[in-house]
């Protein structure tokens, strides 16, 4: 018998552990939260840039559009009789 109360924790033993174990945790989250802000940051410059690259696709559909009208007009003028 008490061979078993020596190796029992006392309550003071169980206490100190789940106090490390709840650093632990925290410094673990601490270290979660940090890498959540830096992909945060990384996501806010992918979106950018995607926005700023549909900017650029729409301004090259309007120049497409564009040159395609050009080109019907230049073409036109070969199919007419002169």
């Amino acid at each position: 018998m008490t061979e078993d109360a020596t190796t029992r924790p006392t309550i003071e033993t169980v206490l100190e552990r789940i106090s490390a174990l709840g650093q632990s945790m925290n410094e673990g989250f601490a270290a979660v939260g940090a890498r959540l802000d830096k992909v945060e940051v990384r996501l806010d410059r992918v979106d950018a840039r995607l926005d700023r690259t549909q900017a650029e696709v729409l301004e090259l559909r309007v120049d497409f559009r564009e040159m395609r009208a050009d080109f019907r007009e230049f073409r036109a003028q070969f199919k007419e009789p002169a």
